[in-house]
This record gives C-alpha cells, structure tokens and sequence, in this order.
C-alpha cells in the first residue's frame, strides 16, 4: 500500500471536502484487500492532484477515455440526487466506477442517503458484477448508520446477508461491512442487533474478526453492553490477543455501566500491557485511570482510589530497573500530577452524581479546583445542578461559560458569577484559576445543551430559544456569505441532545413547545429517534391531561378570543410526515417562537392544535407511520386483533350490539388525511425504530385518551413486527383492557363468553392470547397487575407516569 502512495496514479488527497476521511478509509481498504486499480480511479478522480495523473488511472483501471467522456456530466453533479435523475434518463448500462464514485463521494445528507441512494443500490446490485456486491453494500451501510436511518439499514443488512459475494474477499468484506455499521452515531439496541445478526452470519461462515473491527465495535457512542458481552465471549473463542485500545473499549462499557468489578479487572489488565514510561500526548493507561475514577459511585471512594493510585505511581517510580523478562513483573501503574483537570473532572463528576453532596458543596468543589476547569468540566457542573434541581445555579453558571466562551470575561478575577445570586454567597469567592488567562473556550454540544435544560428548567425557555439560535449550526448557515457568519464556532446539535431539550420542554409543563420543536428539528439538521417518539408521545397524553382540566379549558376559551390558539404550523405534507425543507422548517421555528414568547415576556403553554390535530391524534398518526414505515412487508394491513372490546373507554357504557352477543373485533382504518405508508416505499420517519418503550408510551396514551379498544391490535402489532414487550407494557395493556374488555358478570355468562381462569370474556382471550406469544413466565401476575392499575391512577391524574 505504502508502495501506491507513492505512484503516479495514486495521489491520495488530503483536502476532500466532503467527509475524507469516511471516504479515504473505504478506498485504501478496499484497494488493500483487492489490489482493484478502480480504487485509484476513484481517489484520482476525487483529488485535485489526482485528476493531473487521470489519462494514467483510466488506463490502469481499463475505463476508455469514450466511456469517460460520457458519464463525466454524471459524475460533476454536486449530489448524488441530480446524478441519479440522470442515470434514470440514461439508456446506457452504468459502469461500476460511475455507482461507486456517485456513492462514495455524493451522498452529502440524510435525505440522499435515504432515497436516491438506496434507488442507486437497487437499481444497480441486480446486474452487477459480484466483486462490486461488497463495496457497493458497505459504502450504502455507511451511509445510512452514519445518518442513524436505522430503518432502511435493517433492510440492507438483510439484502448483504443474501447477496452473493466472491469467496475470497467474505472475510474482508463482512468486517468492511460491520465497521460501516459501527457509524451509527447513536447507542441503540436496534443498531446492535443488526450487528449481532452479521455475527451470526460470520459464525455460520466461520469466518474470523479482525482487530480493527473490535475496536470499531466498541466505541464508546455505539456499543450496548450485551453487545459488549457478545464481543467478549467471541474474543476469547477465536483466541484473539486484546489490545489496549480493546481493553480500554470494554473498560469504558462497564466503567458507565455501574459494573465496578468488571471494570477493575480491565483496567489492571491495561496497565499490565501497556509498559514503560508515560507517553507523549495519548497515554491509554491515563485514559483508564479517568474512566476506572468515574465508575465510582460516591465521591469518597472515588478520591481513595485517586490517593491509592498516586501511591501505586510513586512506588512504581521508586522501584528499582525491571527484572529480566523471564521474571514475573509487578504491574507499574502510572498517574498523571495531582493538578491535572481530566481526573478532577472525573472526580468531579462521581460527586455529582452522589446526591449525598449537596449542590452548595459541589460548587465548591468546583471552585477549589487547583486546575482552570475545561469546558467539560463545567458541563459535569451544570449537570450535577440539574440533578438537585437546583436550576436557577446552573442557569447562572451556564451564563458565565458563555461568557467565557465569547470572551466577554478578563483575566484579573471578574469570574462572572453573581455570588449574591447564590445561597451562602460569602463563602463562594472568586477562585484563584479566575485570576489566570487562558486562551478562550470552546462551546460544545454537551455543554450547550447543559446550558438550554437549565434555561428551560428554571422558566426561561424563550431566553433558551434565544440561545439556541446565537449558538446552533445550521444546514441552511452553509449557504450565508461568511461576513455574515463571523463570530464563535456554531455547535452541531445531536439526536441525543435534542431528546434532552424535549424532556425539559415536557417536564416544564409545556408539550405545546414539545410539538413545535420536533417540526423545527430540521431547522438545526437532526433527525429524531425511538427517544425523540416516546417523548413526543408522554408530551401528547400530558397535553391531554392539561387541555381536560378546567384552567385548560379557560386557556383555550381566552386563546380563541386573542386568536393564538393555532399560531402558524408547517404543512404536513403528503402523510403528515412533518418537516421536509427549509420553509416548513422556518414556519415551526416561527410557531415555536410565538408559543414562547420572549426573555422580556415569556408566556405560558397554550392549549390547541398540533398539525391541524388534536394533540393525541396527530401524535397517534406519527405513531402509526413510524410502525408500518417498518413494516416493508405490508403484514400489519392484514393482521388481526386477537380480543374485542365490548365499550369504547373505561367509562363507556357496552353498545347494545354486545349484550347477548360476542364483540366484534376492532377494525383499524387509518386517520384521515394520514398515508401510512411512502410513496414509492420506504418510512417516512427512517431513523425511528420503533422499540419497546415506544409501544409502552403509545399504550399509555390510548388508555388514558379513550382509545383502549385499540390496544389488542396494537400488541399484535407488536407481534407481527417481532417486538418483544417488556412485564411493564403488557401490566399496562392489561390494565386498559380490562377495563373496556370486561361485560358485566351476568352478561358475561348469557352471552357464552364467562370466566375462566385467565379472567371472563374478552380480557381473557386476550391474555390467553399474550401467553402464547411469550409464554407463561413472561404474562404478568397478580402483584405486576395491581402495582399498573396505581400507575393508570396517577396517570389519569397528573398525566405523568405515576
């Protein structure tokens, strides 16, 4: 490879626009693995330098200088949408080097990867030739995890798994193919289980892992810990030496995971291998000493193990030159000085997670630090404060971060907190790393949304929103004239981090702000996930809950008189599938700022529409697209409910059809003006996976809104889709259930349909029904089902969880 490098016709660029370093890495493993000089085709074509060596590619990959010429106006569109019209328009076969630069290198968005990219793959993979099967396969799966479009990439790994693939090159190709997987930029067990099924497959094959693979897999922002465990137990079965960078990976899982004793036995075992003095710049046994600190569950072990530690390294310095290899060694542990902030920090952060320590103590804490805290370090801060509720601290401590960030704070001890805003505040004295200039620093996401939850939390979400906007990157910002751009870096916003601003906005009472930032999450370029659903679905039963309540009622009757019920909403477009471009995404930007307010007059949750809806009917009908945007098979239309309903709610009198004789069964028809399923195909929500905890929140919104009847056909659903339901979700159907699927006792009995021993008529053909699919340990119990019917109680009553 090295050899390559050097060649005429192998310039490697290292100024690719568009994500190099996704790209290069494909390109040299495949080259690698193949020695295929269209791979050098694809990088020279790519590169500047490289188009001056092109005439010497083209030969050296056999393309004619014709063929070329005839797909160069294919290959110059910017995106990989243009490209594939014309490929469309063209009647020409298209040549494996035009489909795998188009995929290499244009697939600049979500929307790319979702639709024109998959059409490209589908289109093509039926004619191609079987040594492009792999790549064309891995670099889509690259693609679609690293968007998070979990939907279709469930797909494609069902069409690798089928696919033919040259025999020599399968070992190659389904490592290639689980570290494009590896992409996902979320944890999630949707994603880790197309990974174990691709483990599977490799078992069947025997075929082995390579390290990179490992290390792949056990990145931080993508591996579960059963996962972890998988990777564990196949390790030791292929007898594969681990590395630090292993070690470190599985060190990391249990160390977040609470597994205090796993986590030692990794971190021991880095020390052991990773020998010799500490190393310039990364150091993996630094590394494990911050994440083997931050397991601990109470500050008071966590500063032993700090002291211990430090002793370990003295010692290991003291000690005398090492003993011939062939002598057992010690381990010598390392540490770094006292006064560094990374094990601070991570000290910092075990005492913000021990609510033993109040909020006044660990600021002070953060204030007797001898290092100057980083920007995480405040974050860990602001977080702990978060966890006490103590809101109004950490908005204030946020503030000044910011300020520090936009260099609005000096060197000579004005550290920017208002101690007088502070309980105690003569004990909170400017601290000496306030006295010290450094250079500014650098907002992050982590620490941005630290900042907008204590906004939110301590009643200022309009001054949020405010900040919000000063601070979010935005797709629509690429297309501004950089003189209008100037300023601090923009911080990219996250799935995970827009999750945390919905449960803030849900928590602080107001689900009409819930609504309207899920349509204004495009504005920002994220895509919501299963969180982001089950969110939106706690928002629409609490919206309920407030909208039934006398002072909502009020709320609604003075909204129409000033005529802001309904401020402006995005169209649904076809399906309601929300927000698909940047009009719509600035029209919920406006409805969430009008529901909002201002910093100088905020104003409260306004009861009213969602997308023309009501709240549970417009949240029901993202429910359903997101389920049957799942169903590729178009098996729900045809699966039936098990069970009937004999009323319609809990308090709903039994129609009369149903006093002498059987219910019939709920007949689902879709909501009106809701297309369940794509044109063309496809999901309209593609990173939602529905999960477990969706299901459960849907439930509960069914219940507590009138829509019990339903709930048969949504656990067979749930069945169809090969969901498997937590005792928590199948105790709250139950309970629903028995209350619109129980006749009275004599009605029970003339009707033919009476109690048995899993409870009368329908309510225990339904459960007769649950134990078949998931068998008589799993049905709840007596003491499940009376501990749901007390959560059903709080949820009718505060529209929480209990």
């Amino acid at each position: 490879m090295q050899r390559a490098l050097r060649s005429a016709t192998r310039t490697f660029s290292t100024s690719v626009a568009t994500r190099p370093l996704a790209a290069r890495h494909y390109v040299d493993a495949f080259y690698r693995d193949t020695q295929n000089p269209v791979w050098l085709l694809l990088d020279n074509l790519k590169s500047p330098a490289g188009r001056l060596h092109l005439e010497a590619a083209l030969i050296e990959s056999r393309v004619d200088p014709n063929e070329f010429a005839t797909w160069r106006p294919v290959i110059v569109h910017h995106d990989i949408q243009q490209a594939v019209a014309d490929v469309r328009r063209s009647s020409t076969t298209i040549p494996a080097w035009v489909v795998l630069y188009l995929v290499l290198y244009k697939v600049r968005t979500a929307d790319h990867a979702a639709k024109p990219l998959l059409d490209l793959v589908h289109l093509y993979l039926p004619t191609a030739p079987p040594e492009t099967h792999g790549p064309l396969l891995v670099l889509a799966a690259h693609h679609l995890a690293r968007h998070n479009l979990l939907v279709p990439l469930q797909a494609l790994v069902g069409t690798f798994l089928t696919t033919p693939l040259p025999l020599a090159a399968q070992e190659a190709t389904f490592n290639l193919f689980l570290e494009a997987l590896a992409n996902t930029p979320l944890r999630s067990a949707a994603a880790a289980n197309e990974v174990v099924r691709v483990l599977a497959a490799m078992d069947a094959r025997q075929l082995v892992l390579r390290s990179g693979t490992y290390r792949a897999l056990l990145a931080d922002r993508f591996v579960t810990l059963q996962l972890t465990k998988h990777l564990l137990a196949r390790m030791g079965r292929e007898h594969v030496a681990p590395t630090a960078a292993h070690l470190e990976g599985f060190l990391r899982v249990f160390a977040r995971n609470g597994a205090i004793h796993e986590a030692r036995k990794y971190f021991t075992a880095i020390h052991a291998v990773t020998t010799g003095p500490p190393m310039e710049g990364y150091d993996p046994r630094y590394a494990a000493n911050t994440l083997m600190l931050a397991a601990h569950e109470d500050k008071a072990s966590a500063f032993t193990f700090l002291r211990r530690l430090a002793q370990l390294s003295e010692e290991a310095e003291a000690a005398s030159p090492a003993p011939p290899a062939t002598v057992p060694q010690k381990i010598r542990f390392i540490s770094r000085p006292g006064d560094n902030i990374y094990d601070q920090t991570a000290a910092l952060h075990v005492a913000a997670r021990d609510l033993r320590s109040s909020s006044h103590r660990l600021i002070r804490s953060f204030l007797r630090m001898s290092a100057r805290p980083t920007v995480a370090t405040h974050t860990v801060l602001i977080r702990g404060l978060l966890f006490r509720k103590a809101y109004t601290k950490a908005a204030l401590f946020w503030l000044r971060l910011e300020r520090e960030c936009l260099g609005l704070t000096n060197g000579g001890g004005g550290w920017g907190v208002d101690a007088s805003e502070l309980e105690d505040e003569a004990e909170y004295e400017a601290p000496a790393w306030a006295r010290t200039r450094e250079r500014r620093m650098v907002m992050d996401n982590a620490a941005l949304t630290a900042g907008l939850q204590a906004l939110i939390r301590s009643e200022r979400s309009a001054k949020a929103l405010e900040i919000l906007e000063r601070w979010a990157w935005r797709p629509a910002l690429n297309s501004i004239d950089d003189s209008i751009k100037r300023g601090p870096p923009r911080v990219r916003l996250t799935t995970i981090s827009a999750n945390e601003l919905l449960v803030s906005l849900k928590r602080a009472g107001r689900p009409d702000a819930v609504f309207a930032l899920w349509d204004a999450l495009p504005r920002y370029g994220v895509l919501p996930d299963a969180v982001s659903l089950s969110v939106l679905l706690q928002a629409a039963r609490l919206a309920c809950t407030l909208d039934d309540s006398v002072g909502g009622a009020l709320a609604r009757a003075k909204a129409r008189v000033r005529g802001v019920l309904s401020p402006p909403e995005p169209h649904a477009g076809v399906g309601f599938d929300g927000v698909d471009d940047d009009a719509d995404s600035d029209i919920a930007f406006a409805r969430l700022a009008a529901l909002l307010g201002t910093p100088a007059q905020p104003r409260g949750y306004v009861a009213g529409t969602w997308r023309g809806r009501p709240p549970l009917d417009a949240a029901r009908g993202v429910f359903l697209q997101v389920l049957f945007g799942m169903d590729a098979a178009h098996t729900l239309d045809a699966t039936l409910a098990p069970a009937a309903a004999v009323r319609t709610s809990h308090d709903g009198a039994p129609s009369a059809r149903t006093l002498l004789r059987a219910p019939a069964p709920y007949v689902f028809a879709p909501p009106a003006g809701v297309a369940l399923h794509r044109p063309g195909g496809g999901s309209w929500y593609p990173s939602v996976v529905a999960s477990n905890a969706c299901v459960f929140n849907y439930v509960a919104l069914l219940g507590t809104g009138g829509r019990a009847g339903e709930l048969a056909l949504v656990l067979a659903w749930m069945r169809a889709l090969g969901l498997q339901p937590s005792e928590a979700t199948l105790a709250l159907a139950l309970v629903f259930w028995g209350e619109v699927g129980v006749q009275a006792p004599l009605v029970e009995m003339w009707g033919g349909t009476g109690a048995g021993d899993d409870g009368p008529g329908e309510y225990g053909r339904l459960v007769r029904w649950i134990r078949e699919w998931v068998g008589e340990k799993r049905v709840p119990g007596p003491r499940a089902m009376e501990k749901w019917r007390g959560v059903v109680r709080g949820m009718r009553a505060t529209g929480s969880n209990g």
